[in-house]
């Protein structure tokens, strides 16, 4: 039986563990952030950033997702619609990410990272969907071999039906599974509205923030939407 540690039940574990010995000790923080988000949102270039600024190694369950759909010859749309009553996938993914909880000085872009991973400073990258609609477009109209949205895009309306398919799939998924949802904010130590910001700035605002996070015993949620000399009269 596998038993799962809530990011509750961490909250109370940090605070205090029982020694062997009937000593009180106090649980050090993770050096671990994992990263999720809306399509579109910049998980993966948000990630890789900041291990490179941290010099942390990085994981990613869209690589492993996206090696798995190539040697089976499948879309993600098909991956999508298997995943439904076949969980053998996910459940291959999910062992390598609960396998990251003896890591330490690791960036992890995953769907459930926050889930596997309680222990982690958990990043949330939200954006509006219609922002999240060109992202998406521009990313599948210059990198064909990688798009968050699937194969057969020919227009901003796939783009924006296939999107809004793969979320509810995603959620209708988890919550079947694990009885969570990927999309919900309350989960996560630091939610990130992406649509003003720049990779750059994104990236400044995760490692500022986890710095602060580390060295804080009692976290309260925060957010961030609009960066540090931002101007509405500048055009982004």
């Amino acid at each position: 039986m596998v038993y799962i540690i809530t990011s509750l039940d961490y909250l109370f574990l940090r605070k205090y563990a029982i020694g062997n010995y009937g000593m009180l000790l106090v649980m050090e923080r993770k050096h671990i952030i994992t990263i999720s988000g809306k399509p579109g949102s910049g998980k993966s270039s948000t990630a890789k950033k900041v291990a490179e600024m941290l010099n942390y190694t990085r994981h990613s369950s869209g690589d492993i997702v996206r090696q798995v759909l190539a040697k089976h010859h499948m879309t993600l749309e098909q991956y999508n619609e298997r995943a439904k009553n076949d969980h053998a996938l996910d459940d291959q993914v999910d062992i390598l990410l609960r396998d990251l909880r003896d890591h330490n000085n690791i960036v992890v872009d995953s769907r459930l990272g926050f889930y596997w991973l309680p222990e982690s400073f958990k990043v949330y990258l939200d954006l509006d969907m219609e922002v999240a609609t060109a992202r998406i477009f521009k990313d599948a109209v210059d990198n064909k071999g990688r798009s968050d949205a699937g194969e057969g895009i020919s227009s901003l309306a796939d783009v924006s039906r296939q999107v809004h398919e793969r979320m509810q799939s995603e959620q209708a998924r988890f919550r079947d599974l694990y009885n969570v949802d990927p999309y919900e904010t309350t989960h996560f130590d630091l939610v990130i509205d992406t649509s003003r910001h720049s990779p750059q700035t994104v990236a400044l605002t995760v490692f500022d923030t986890y710095k602060r996070w580390l060295n804080t015993e009692v976290w309260k949620q925060e957010r961030s939407a609009i960066p540090m000399g931002f101007s509405f009269k500048n055009q982004y």
